[in-house]
């Protein structure tokens, strides 16, 4: 795995794993077959290398930080994902389900696509550490950010901004950063109150907000944009590593589809 920019070990990783499944350096160290302090050098080791604490000890014992458990989750689910990698795994959010189920529909009759609907952050996440062969993003500004990859331009979206003040509720899905750069561009003031998931909760809230109209437009509703739309208009982007048969069929199939 790579943390931080740092390669680490898998070595290192089943230390910090027996850590965290035995919630003690010295049962961890018995299960591994080492020393206490053997083990303690490798998990500060680890910690120094990457620039991020990973242990934390308490009077019952050692256990791990959040950003430790959140490390061993992922190598753990890593693991997993090398030994049933037959199967071939596609991200998409909110934005995007309706043309990943139907673009799945018609290609994959032998169930060997598993579809994950989350957001782009965390689809990302799970595409750079192994877990995900395809993403299909939202935000087409995650492209510059990704190295070693290949993209394919999927269909056309736009945002929709509905302007209740300087006051905006982020919407976690879609291309929020193009609508923010937008009012940085105009030299419009704002301040950012949250982040939601849920459109009717961003919809009846009395602040301002961006969401996409292919969104919109299947769930029947009709709101004036505040902005030109042409202004926020931008692509839907698959990202992959292998142009192998399977993942090109998929992006193929994809460019059928219609968000809306």
């Amino acid at each position: 795995m790579v943390i931080n920019g740092v390669s680490v070990t898998s070595h290192n990783l089943e230390v910090l794993k027996a850590v965290y499944e035995e919630g003690s350096q010295k049962q961890a160290a018995s299960r591994l077959g080492i020393s206490v302090p053997v083990l303690h050098r490798y998990l500060r080791r680890t910690e120094q290398r990457i620039g991020v604490r990973l242990l934390v000890t308490s009077p019952s014992g050692t256990g791990l930080t959040e950003e430790g458990e959140r490390v061993v989750l992922e190598y753990s689910a890593l693991r997993a994902r090398v030994r049933t990698g037959e199967s071939m795994v596609v991200g998409g959010t909110i934005i995007t389900e309706e043309l990943l189920l139907s673009a799945l529909s018609k290609i994959d009759r032998t169930g060997k696509y598993d579809l994950v609907i989350s957001d782009d952050e965390r689809n990302l996440r799970d595409f750079r550490a192994g877990l995900m062969d395809i993403v299909v993003l939202d935000d087409p500004l995650f492209v510059y950010e990704l190295e070693g990859v290949k993209w394919e331009e999927i269909t056309d979206d736009e945002l929709v901004h509905v302007d209740k003040g300087p006051n905006y509720l982020r919407f976690k899905y879609g291309a929020q950063r193009l609508g923010f750069k937008v009012l940085d561009s105009q030299g419009i003031k704002y301040k950012v109150k949250g982040t939601v998931r849920y459109l009717p909760y961003l919809i009846g809230s009395n602040l301002s907000f961006f969401v996409n109209q292919s969104l919109l437009s299947r769930k029947g509703i009709r709101l004036r944009s505040a902005t030109e739309m042409r202004m926020l208009a931008h692509k839907i982007i698959a990202v992959y590593r292998k142009e192998d048969a399977d993942v090109l069929k998929f992006v193929n199939e994809l460019k059928k589809e219609r968000l809306a």
